[in-house]
């Protein structure tokens, strides 16, 4: 969500569009999250009732038998994880751009 803060205080006004062929979980999931923080309402870390109901009950055949895991009904963000490395000309581009 830092990113989408960060380009909401950029740009005066924003087009935010997404693709799709995403599981319904995730895609649940990242708008609200992305709603929210353009528009400044605080994520809770658990959802409410109301929130959690909705997504237990979402559907999708390409997951029959599988097991989801339980932060995909309970919250908006994925559990942290250790960033995998980045390829170093990825490296080259950021600082070129000068990020940090």
């Amino acid at each position: 969500r830092l990113l989408i803060r960060r380009l909401r205080d950029l740009a005066p006004r924003l087009l935010v569009l997404g693709g799709g062929g995403y599981n319904p979980w995730s895609t649940a999931r990242c708008w609200s999250g992305i709603w929210a923080e353009l528009n400044g309402i605080a994520v809770p870390e658990v959802l409410p009732a109301r929130g959690e109901a909705v997504l237990r009950g979402l559907w999708w055949n390409r997951l029959p038998g599988r097991e989801l895991p339980e932060y995909w009904y309970t919250t908006v963000s994925d559990l942290p994880q250790d960033p995998a490395p980045a390829r170093p000309e990825i490296y080259t581009i950021a600082k070129a751009t000068g990020a940090p």
